[in-house]
């Protein structure tokens, strides 16, 4: 028998007796789990993915601004905007809803002079570095919605040979604000 919660509870062994109603019990208990976006995201369907804690099979890909029954348990889930957002054991308690806030974002347009190569990176204690995106090599613009912090793009166009000729520019992000950076 298999009772299709998130995740499955399963029975194998079970007495059926033909002409009399039978009763199966299984322990399942349930509480609701439900991912809100900040501003700046609410238009967007953001595919978050739900796994058990500590176990790296996706049990369930849950929309933000979605209510989503679970089993009673730890979850760890991972919210797919930039930068990724990873959070671990989060508890799903019986009968209770348990509500992920995702912490409001803004969106960066970068206009490029030539189709090229460029990168996004977080910015960290305002000098280290952390990869987030890398840019389409053959778009002369590109949006992104960005966690509110501190950035920097590096880009060089494609037919720019040298390194001198590379781009780097600072830029912070606001919580439901959008803004343009040139890159020439």
């Amino acid at each position: 028998l298999t009772v299709h919660t998130i995740p499955p509870v399963f029975k194998d062994t079970f007495k059926l007796v033909p002409g009399k109603h039978t009763l199966i019990a299984l322990d399942a208990p349930q509480g609701y789990l439900v991912i809100k976006a900040g501003s700046g995201l609410q238009a967007r369907s953001i595919p978050c993915i739900i796994r058990k804690a500590g176990d790296m099979n996706t049990l369930n890909y849950q929309d933000v601004n979605r209510t989503e029954k679970y089993l009673v348990g730890k979850y760890d889930i991972e919210i797919p905007i930039l930068p990724k957002i990873l959070l671990y054991n989060i508890d799903v308690s019986q009968s209770s809803t348990t509500t992920v806030q995702i912490p409001p974002a803004g969106m960066v347009t970068f206009l490029m002079i030539a189709p090229g190569y460029g990168s996004v990176y977080l910015r960290e204690n305002g000098k280290d570095l952390k990869w987030v995106y890398n840019l389409g090599s053959n778009a002369k613009s590109e949006s992104l919605t960005l966690q509110a912090g501190s950035y920097t793009i590096v880009y060089r166009a494609m037919n720019a040979k040298q390194t001198l000729y590379t781009i780097s520019k600072n830029f912070d992000v606001q919580a439901g604000s959008s803004k343009v950076i040139e890159l020439n």
